[in-house]
């Protein structure tokens, strides 16, 4: 019997994490420096001096500028804290106009202190933000970001022209455009010709309007901010190569999962010589490892380390699901933990038996049914594999079966590893069907794939008719194991038992902390899904 874990996401060194949490929150602060001296008042005497110097408009431009400044620095923390490159430069940049933008808003020495004190720890910190962030192309340009750009230039410069119709004497597309550059950067004045006698309910919709501006564009630069920062989109590396994978597999797939690693939708992240491969597949920025590393125990940690940067410079978490105990070591020694998930029974075709009290239930329904007239079928692949178009309707009655056992327990195809019913896979799997020979037709069937290193084979569907009789299912195991023992195979997995033991003891045997809250909702999240 084994235990299947799953390999959570390793931590990063402790003085590149110590680095880019001190500097994320360092330019947090910055922001929020700037964003409230943007917004609060400055002392007059600095303002009376500046502006003999420098013309009112620039003035408010700088306070536009910098309030915009804040605002970014703050979505920069965030990507600083996961050590993103993109953010790290866009960080650098900022603290770089601050300096300036501050002085021309208000003489304000001490922002433009503390924005230059940082630009510098920034600078000699740069090694530590490596992480890439998505490619910036102009097919995302022109069907996202222009788009979302356009629609609010044309509410801004229509709104501002459809108040000057409806409100002042006459509409003006320049004042209109005027106004919009204004009111959404800081650039020139109010041009907005409006009389001064307006009612209150058209006050009230000339004051929503133009702060509505503010609102919109403050949501479009966050929006841009996110976007630039989010991982790097993921495109398929080896989907073309899934027999040089299965003589991998052939040789060292030792996990129930193995077969699963050759499905159309997996990817492959191969070590350097090729001798070692990770199967795995790509969903929300997340790489989810079908079983362990296949390959040579020496290749192993090479490549988990491979793999683990791979991921660290895109931004991608990455789990390894229904790892087996004695990989445990390998994945500790990498940094990583393990969460309990459930068991994975084996049976051992040279030593399983009906005998004994805790089999009596199976022993009883198997010898009931060896008195009946159902009889078991198997049609094993490389010797009389399942040929749907020769198998006088066999396929649609196990589809039919399937569809039957769905609908009683309202439940669907789950996809992942296991539980997913496709007819042109089972020429490749073992399938076993309780045949009813009096009536004709098919009343439940298993199907098995091969776990190729270790002279066996894993349980993947098993399903059977409402009006099948009781006990079927465990002569369809029973039966199996009798086939497998006289062909000379070692054993027979029953795959995860879901949540099985995940409070037993073998977690401490196994070396496996003991679980809080948040490993308790990834286990329900799993299950789920």
């Amino acid at each position: 019997m084994k235990t299947p874990f799953a390999g959570i996401r390793p931590r990063v060194d402790p003085g590149v994490t110590t680095r880019r949490v001190a500097l994320s929150l360092a330019v947090a602060a910055q922001g929020i420096v700037n964003l409230a001296s943007a917004l609060l008042s400055h002392p007059p005497q600095r303002l009376v001096a500046l502006r003999r110097i420098v013309p009112t408009t620039v003035l408010d431009t700088s306070r536009t500028f910098t309030l915009l400044a804040g605002v970014l620095l703050l979505l920069t923390a965030w990507g600083l804290r996961r050590g993103k490159r993109r953010a790290f430069v866009a960080a650098m940049f900022l603290c770089a106009v601050s300096v300036p933008v501050n002085m021309l808003k208000a003489f304000d020495f001490e922002e433009a202190t503390a924005a230059t004190a940082l630009l510098f720890a920034l600078g000699v910190s740069g090694d530590a933000f490596r992480v890439k962030s998505r490619e910036l192309s102009l097919r995302a340009l022109r069907s996202r970001a222009l788009v979302a750009a356009v629609a609010l230039a044309v509410y801004a410069v229509g709104g501002c022209w459809t108040l000057e119709a409806q409100y002042g004497g006459g509409a003006s597309l320049g004042r209109a455009a005027a106004e919009t550059a204004y009111r959404l950067f800081g650039v020139g004045h109010e041009t907005l010709a409006l009389p001064y006698n307006l009612g209150p309910h058209a006050r009230n919709v000339v004051r929503w309007f133009l702060a509505s501006l503010s609102v919109l564009a403050f949501t479009f630069v966050v929006g841009i901010g996110l976007a630039a920062l989010a991982p790097v989109r993921h495109r398929g590396r080896h989907r073309l190569e899934p027999a040089r994978v299965r003589e991998l597999l052939e040789q060292y797939g030792d996990s129930s999962l193995a077969a699963f690693a050759l499905a159309p939708d997996v990817d492959y992240f191969f070590s350097g010589n090729g001798r070692a491969v990770i199967a795995y597949r790509f969903e929300s920025d997340t790489l989810l490892a079908i079983g362990d590393p296949v390959g040579p125990d020496e290749e192993l940690l090479p490549l988990l380390a491979a793999f683990a940067a791979h991921c660290a410079e895109r931004d991608w978490t990455f789990a390894v699901f229904q790892a087996r105990p004695e990989r445990l070591p390998l994945y500790r020694e990498m940094g990583w933990r393990a969460l309990h998930i459930g068991e994975d029974p084996i049976l051992w075709t040279d030593r399983f038996t009906l005998e004994g009290s805790n089999m009596g239930d199976v022993r009883r329904a198997t010898r009931k049914l060896e008195g009946t007239d159902l009889e078991i079928r198997h049609f094993l692949p490389g010797v009389n594999p399942f040929d749907a178009a020769h198998a006088g309707g066999l396929s649609d009655q196990l589809r039919q079966i399937s569809n039957e056992w769905l609908a009683s327990r309202r439940a669907s195809e789950k996809g992942f590893s296991m539980g997913r019913f496709d007819p042109h896979r089972l020429a490749r799997e073992w399938v076993a069907v309780a045949w009813d020979r009096p009536r004709g037709r098919a009343v439940a069937f298993v199907t098995w794939v091969p776990i190729w290193a270790r002279r066996g084979w894993a349980l993947d569907l098993m399903r059977r008719r409402d009006d099948a009789p009781g006990g079927v299912m465990e002569f369809l195991v029973a039966k199996s194991v009798e086939s497998a023992r006289e062909r000379g195979d070692a054993l027979l997995s029953l795959s995860l038992s879901a949540l099985a033991k995940v409070d037993g003891s073998e977690r401490k045997a196994a070396g496996v902390a003991e679980p809080d809250k948040a490993p308790e909702r990834a286990r329900a999240f799993l299950m789920q899904h």
